[in-house]
Parts: structure tokens; sequence; C-alpha cells
């Protein structure tokens, strides 16, 4: 008997760790996929709203008022309602409650007199939930990048781009697409300089090759080294000796080797469609 009291107590046991760990996992998923949804960044103080409610009230309003306002409220025939005063001095749809009610006829919007209170307020949260989307552009999402023609990128990468004498596929451009998103490798390949805004949120960036530069002095001495300061009439160098200053107007020559001068000749040149093949063309870089 005492075997068979063992033997359940066992059973029982692993059934409870079987459980605990599979119930472990589960929640472990669940919050890598809320992770997933959050925005990279969001400004202190931005309100948060209930998801189920903003999805509620976008069923609401697409099909009600969507052929005016469009379906992201951001204006059609009708006005851009994220940047509605009205929406703006709206608390849970004191203000577009009465609105909707009565419509307004002498502009065209019927009266939706059958909403309750609650369709009131879930449309009232949507609303909300988009202008703050339009205030705070770390959350914005970028989307509708990839719509450019690869081989089309390629040719002008090889060709009239002249990318390839600096860069090379199989070389530093190796799976570049598997590094970074899409938003980020076109502002990459747009200006290569560190992203400003990562600088001030604190993140590591990586400073890429440094800006060369050669110094001929009226002596006809050459001096090299890495460039720290370029204006109108100073020129501040650091070599082996340390940094240097020299006033430009007193030089014989200065010679420039900046890595991302290439990448800003092309911002003039570029057109639309020549920047989306050629963010189509590095997506196939995996």
């Amino acid at each position: 008997m005492s075997k068979i009291i063992w033997k359940a107590a066992q059973c029982a046991a692993i059934g409870i760790l079987s459980g605990t760990l599979a119930h472990a996992q589960a929640d472990q998923i669940s919050r890598k996929e809320q992770e997933k949804k959050k925005p990279a960044f969001v400004m202190p103080g931005t309100p948060q709203f209930d998801e189920a409610a903003v999805d509620r009230g976008k069923k609401l309003f697409e099909p009600a008022c969507g052929f005016c306002h469009g379906l992201d409220a951001r204006g059609k025939s009708g006005p851009d309602l994220l940047r509605s005063t009205l929406v703006l001095h709206d608390e849970n749809g004191n203000q577009l409650g009465p609105m909707i009610r009565a419509g307004r006829l002498d502009r065209g919007m019927p009266p939706f007199n059958t909403m309750t209170n609650q369709q009131v307020a879930d449309i009232a949260v949507f609303l909300h939930a988009g202008t703050v989307g339009v205030t705070n552009r770390f959350a914005y999402e970028i989307k509708g990048l990839l719509t450019g023609d690869a081989r089309q990128g390629r040719t002008f990468f090889n060709g009239d781009g002249k990318c390839n004498t600096c860069h090379s596929p199989s070389g530093d451009l190796a799976h570049i697409a598997g590094k970074y998103e899409p938003v980020e490798l076109q502002r990459r390949f747009l200006y290569p300089a560190p992203n400003i805004m990562d600088v001030w949120m604190g993140k590591q960036v990586n400073p890429g090759a440094p800006t060369k530069v050669k110094v001929t002095l009226p002596s006809g001495e050459v001096i090299a080294g890495t460039l720290v300061h370029l204006d109108e009439f100073n020129l501040v160098l650091h070599d082996a000796t340390g940094q240097r200053s020299f006033d430009k107007r007193q030089t014989a020559k200065v010679e420039i080797d900046d890595p991302r001068a290439a990448h800003e000749a092309l911002l003039s040149k570029y057109t639309d469609q020549q920047m989306h093949n050629m963010l189509a063309y590095l997506e196939t870089l995996k």
C-alpha cells in the first residue's frame, strides 16, 4: 500500500511540476509577445489606452465616419479629427457624445442618435489614441517602405550610384538586412552619421570611419590626422602628437577624406523611386 501511495505522490508532484513549467513557459511567451507590441520609446507622461476599447472604437468609427474623416481619422472630405480641438478637449466622450448624436447637418454630417454611451466612449478612446500616436513621434510606426524594385536597386548600386566603389554585398554589407529594420537601414544609407536621437537617448552608437584630413603648410610640410573640427576659418585635427589647430587662411592646401561625402552628394541626386529601389535591394542582403 505504501508503494502505491508513494507512486501516487510522485505522479502528483510530476503533474504539479509540469503544470508549473507550462504556466511559466506560457507567461514567458506572453511577456515576449507584449514586448513586441511595445514601442521602442515612449515619452514620459504619455497616456496609455485599453487596446480592446481602441479596437472597438476603430470598428465603430470606420463604417460610420471613415468615408468622410478617413479610416485613420486623419481627414478625407471631412476634417482631420486627430488635430481637432473638440477631440483634444474631450474627456471620456463628454464633448464628442453630443456632437456625434446631434450631427452637423450644415456640414453634411448626419446624426448618430442611436449610439450608446459605451459606443461613444470607445470611439473617443480610438480618437485619443490616434492623437497620441501623432504627437509621440518616437512611437510612430513607419510602414510601407518596401515598395521598390530590388533589381533596379542593384543596377543603381553598381552603376550610377557608384556604391560598389566603397561597399560590397559580400563584404561590409553582408547580412546587413538581418541587422537593421527597414526604416533604420534606409536612414543609414541616406544619412550614415550616427542617429542624433540615439545619442540623445544615451544609446551606444558606432561613430563609423573617422574623417581624415591633410594640411599642407606654405613651407611644404604636410600634416595628416583625424578631423576634429572644421569651419570657414579654423581647422582642428588630431595626430600622433595630439590635437592641433590651424588657421585655414594660412595654409597652402586642405584635403578632406570624408567616408560619408559620397552619401551626402547622392542626397541631391536621388529620386524617390531610386531610394525605394536601393532599400529593396539592400533588403535582399540577409
